[in-house]
């Protein structure tokens, strides 16, 4: 039997900078970096000359915590503008598809997103809009707290997850890209935490409170910096979760026989794959597109994204390697206008399923059957 070649990538240890003499270090790095910084790159806007202050007002930073724990998943949202913060809690019940929706504006502070990613914390700290994500390496110790007030239809919700930094399943990775050229750059830490905790609901006009007891669930952490262009268009899907993995073995009886078996098991698998910028050099080997199975993390080969008869029709997600073959089918849809500014954004949250086979460095197959996810559409104009 021939042995199947599959695309491969190195992975590298953590730089010390993601910039080094004024250009940013590229590739795919596993492990926690002491700082995601991309500033310092020389010349990033070719049009736009002056002192590099000037430039670094550009670079806008993002976190996004997906979750799915329990009846529920959804994601926690913060974005830095530098001048004001954004920050939103969504949420779907998966059994009800009832969605649940929380946002809040930050008035100006010095910065929402910390560059510091082995101590820090993300925070909205309105009394009717507590939203926390922290994290503290040295003391093993990440959480994502909310303290939701609600309205005469729409529930207060309050959640509490905590996860270790210790779990075999977990890892850290970095990914530095071209954005799109590589005279400029996008930094994306990404954490897959497995989380324990609660979320409640409180009671409404319409509907009775609701406890969830304490849970495990899954989860990814994504922190992105990049240097952005006056309009950007991007799309990515995120999944994380309890998967089934088949591995061909070869197995040699008492008589030196071999035979071929497939050995299937269960294993915690999570999945970022991002469409190739439009304009986006070396994509294939200069993505943010990752599997992490049972922590261990195989960098994929850039994809195509494609949605030909609308955002709630099927879904195809596609490599030209044979290890990326998906389908998503959306159930519900979050749109987000933001007009602020000089920022524009249209985002599109879709909670769906996906249907497909992925392949690892490891000739792993991870097959998913109606698996829960979570694609986002967005478009900005500075």
């Amino acid at each position: 039997m021939s042995e199947v070649i599959l695309f491969t990538r190195e992975i590298s240890a953590v730089p010390e900078r993601l910039v080094k003499n004024g250009k940013p270090v590229f590739g795919i790095f596993k492990g926690c970096p002491k700082r995601l910084d991309i500033k310092g790159v020389k010349d990033p806007f070719v049009s736009f000359p002056g002192p590099r202050i000037f430039s670094n007002l550009r670079i806008k930073s993002s976190l996004m915590f997906m979750f799915s724990i329990g009846q529920y998943i959804g994601v926690v949202d913060f974005f830095d503008q530098k001048v004001f913060g954004y920050a939103e809690v969504l949420f779907w019940n998966k059994e009800t598809k009832r969605k649940f929706s929380y946002r809040k504006l930050m008035g100006p502070r010095r910065r929402f997103i910390p560059h510091n990613m082995i101590l820090g914390f993300c925070a909205s700290f309105w009394k009717n809009r507590y939203i926390r994500i922290s994290w503290d390496h040295a003391r093993n110790r990440f959480s994502a707290v909310f303290n939701l007030k609600g309205d005469s239809s729409r529930p207060s919700a309050s959640a509490a997850f905590r996860a270790s930094y210790m779990d075999a399943t977990m890892n850290e990775t970095v990914s530095v890209t071209p954005f799109p050229t590589k005279r400029r750059c996008s930094a994306t830490y990404f954490s897959t935490p497995l989380i324990h905790g609660s979320l409640s609901l409180g009671a409404t006009n319409l509907s009775g409170a609701v406890n969830m007891p304490d849970s495990n669930g899954h989860s990814l952490l994504k922190v992105n910096r990049a240097y952005y262009n006056i309009s950007y268009e991007g799309e990515f899907a995120l999944l994380s979760g309890m998967v089934e993995v088949r591995k061909t073995v070869s197995v040699k009886d008492a008589d030196g026989n071999e035979t071929v078996e497939t050995i299937s098991s269960m294993k915690r698998v999570s999945l970022h794959l991002s469409g190739a910028g439009e304009n986006q050099v070396d994509a294939d080997r200069l993505n943010p597109n990752f599997i992490s199975v049972d922590g261990n993390v195989t960098p994929l080969p850039s994809v195509r994204i494609t949605h030909s008869a609308g955002f709630m029709r099927e879904w195809i997600i596609q490599d030209f390697e044979n290890m990326v073959d998906l389908t998503f089918t959306p159930s519900l849809n979050h749109v987000r206008d933001m007009s602020l500014l000089f920022l524009a954004s249209n985002t599109r949250t879709i909670f769906g399923k996906f249907e497909g086979v992925l392949k690892t460095s490891e000739n792993e197959v991870v097959v998913l059957r109606n698996f829960e996810g979570i694609v986002r559409s967005q478009t900005m104009r500075l």
